[in-house]
């Protein structure tokens, strides 16, 4: 299964702009024709997405504890382009979702990247639910 729409929504996290009211109950009604439930989408999540940029957002903060990092560290505005999450989903699925944990750059780096989503986490979560309940 594709599951670019998961990756696309949270990856907004590491963007300026973020997502509105209005994209939360779109990206939901979207999910909702592919997974039956929160828990599928959660693991997408928390297993492969959030390990993906756990390494952005260890950079992040290695930039905003040098101020002048942050002058380096390109966050996009409106979103990340679907080739540019196609190719990190594929990075991503070449292996084994525990041997990218291997890395303890990644180890230290996931924390970071929960505390960055759990806003978009939490209305998407929300959204989906909404949703799901009103089928």
């Amino acid at each position: 299964m594709d599951h670019l729409i998961v990756w696309s929504a949270v990856s907004m996290a590491w963007t300026e702009m973020g997502l509105s009211d209005e994209d939360y109950d779109k990206i939901a009604a979207d999910l909702q024709l592919s997974y039956a439930s929160w828990s599928e989408i959660d693991d997408i999540i928390k297993g492969d997405v959030l390990g993906s940029f756990a390494l952005t957002s260890l950079l992040l903060l290695l930039a905003l504890v040098s101020f002048i990092g942050i002058f380096f560290v390109s966050l996009p505005d409106w979103g990340y382009e679907e080739a540019e999450l196609r190719r990190r989903m594929g990075n991503w699925s070449k292996m084994p979702r525990w041997k990218h944990y291997l890395n303890p750059l990644r180890i230290v780096g996931y924390p970071l990247a929960l505390l960055l989503s759990i806003s978009v986490r939490k209305k998407l979560k929300n959204s989906f639910l909404r949703r799901q309940a009103e089928s």
